[in-house]
């Protein structure tokens, strides 16, 4: 690998892979960093190898990751697998380690295309052993073709939640129940967004028959569905052992060893933030995003933000963006007319259009349910740092409302993952006990390293001439 590039594409997700495929393909030096040891982000995890077994149970929109990663493959751009990228610079120097020695180089564009997370919320039990994300679950079938035997509850709200019970019902995963915690009440709103979204009327109807499958096998099986439930637990010693939750005012419970929670899915805005991009707070997924246009621009000129690292809307749409961002960086690089980048673009941008329609309905009914974040004063909140909710309602209490104030005093997002774990959380508690608006209440502050390195790494840093090639 060399010292200099044109571009470096930080992810090799299917908006990674696009965006380094169009750059490779118009003639430019393009570097892909990825920590994954294959490409496909986490959507296409591990296509490249899936069994036929798991190509049939993920389907074909998981299988279009082999056409994504072929035109990858054919564009040949410099490809580094299993590489922890641990800062960035709006100069376009990047820090990364690889095979246990870092080094630094840099590009005159940076692409950082890291998609997305499982939001995180914390609730009692959620750090005992046995409890996991349904995308953690979905990794493991994905990576070994594993899936649970005793049995498992799902819980929580959203697209990937129905996904991945489907996925287990395939599999004949003991399914001991499904617990939606959507409220009813959010289908009005959302009705409004219906029309558009009917546009793609079979997208939507691949969505509502996967429910429909979803609680058919549910019945047959004799695992309930509870919708609108609260009050979520994990109950165990030293792993899970049952689940509880309340749904109107009773209390429903599970044996189980295993609980698959899932809440959304947020931008991983952690490399974003740290290079010093601007952010804006969404009122209705309430998350903070990068500011950025259409192809990918974000307010640092050598800096492009590119898939569901700025709005979540999915793989396809990922791409899109990925392509878009792609052949924006060419023609600002002079290796496309003015002519040929519209020629190229505007069917781009129109599927994209096209691909977006649905996403304000089903962003509408899957929002964060009122008071997602309430939770008992004793529940961990940060884990790294042993940080409890009644610990950052006292401060707020006492007047501190700024996260960075609150992380001094009592580290919560100083530990090992910098706050991807716990600042949702922390930003909500912040609000709902202050009164202060969401997009008034400050982001915490990430510095680097953003993923832990060791010290000898850093002693022995290959930094290099950025002239070099």
């Amino acid at each position: 690998m060399k010292h200099k590039y044109d571009v470096i594409v930080i992810g090799a997700g299917p908006a990674g892979l696009a965006c380094s495929a169009e750059l490779a393909d118009k003639g430019l030096d393009v570097a892909i960093l990825d920590e994954q040891a294959a490409p496909g982000g986490q959507i296409y995890r591990n296509i490249t190898a899936a069994s036929e077994k798991q190509l049939s149970i993920l389907g074909e929109d998981y299988a279009e990751g082999k056409n994504v990663v072929k035109e990858f493959e054919m564009a040949s751009p410099d490809y580094l697998p299993q590489a922890l990228v641990w800062q960035a610079e709006a100069n376009g120097d990047v820090f990364l380690s690889h095979n246990r020695a870092s080094r630094k180089i840099s590009a005159d564009y940076i692409v950082i295309s890291t998609g997305a997370m499982e939001r995180p919320v914390p609730f009692p039990g959620w750090t005992l052993p046995g409890v996991m994300t349904c995308g953690g679950m979905s990794n493991l079938f994905k990576d070994s073709s594993l899936s649970p035997k005793e049995p498992v509850v799902l819980a929580g709200s959203g697209p990937l939640l129905w996904l991945v019970a489907e996925h287990l019902f395939a599999l004949d995963a003991p399914v001991a129940a499904i617990l939606d915690t959507t409220p009813l009440g959010q289908i009005l709103p959302a009705m409004k967004h219906l029309p558009k979204a009917l546009k793609r009327f079979g997208y939507m109807m691949k969505g509502v028959k996967m429910i429909a499958d979803v609680y058919r096998t549910a019945m047959k099986r004799k695992a309930p569905i509870h919708r609108n439930v609260k009050d979520l637990k994990a109950i165990g010693e030293q792993r899970l052992e049952s689940v509880s939750a309340t749904r109107g005012s009773k209390e429903v419970s599970y044996d189980a060893t295993t609980l698959l929670v899932s809440e959304g899915v947020i931008p991983n805005t952690s490399l974003v933030r740290q290079i010093g991009c601007d952010h804006t707070w969404d009122p209705i997924q309430r998350y903070w995003h990068p500011d950025v246009q259409e192809d990918g621009r974000t307010n640092l000129p050598a800096v492009f933000v590119a898939g569901d690292g700025h709005f979540v809307h999915g793989a396809k749409s990922a791409e899109l963006k990925g392509r878009l961002t792609g052949l924006t960086i060419a023609r600002e690089m002079n290796r496309l007319s003015k002519e040929e980048y519209q020629t190229l673009t505007t069917p781009v941008r129109r599927e994209l259009e096209t691909e977006l329609l649905p996403r304000p309905f089903i962003d509408a009914l899957y929002a964060p349910r009122p008071h997602l974040y309430k939770m008992p004063e004793s529940t961990l909140v940060c884990r790294c740092e042993g940080v409890t909710a009644g610990q950052i309602r006292d401060l707020v209490q006492d007047g501190l409302t700024d996260h960075n104030e609150i992380k001094a005093i009592i580290r919560c997002g100083m530990g090992p993952c910098q706050g991807r774990m716990c600042g949702s959380a922390v930003h909500e508690l912040i609000v709902e006990e202050s009164g202060i608006a969401p997009d008034k209440a400050r982001q915490h502050r990430l510095r680097p390293p953003i993923k832990p390195v060791s010290l000898q790494e850093l002693a022995n840093a290959e930094l290099g001439d950025s002239n070099e090639s």
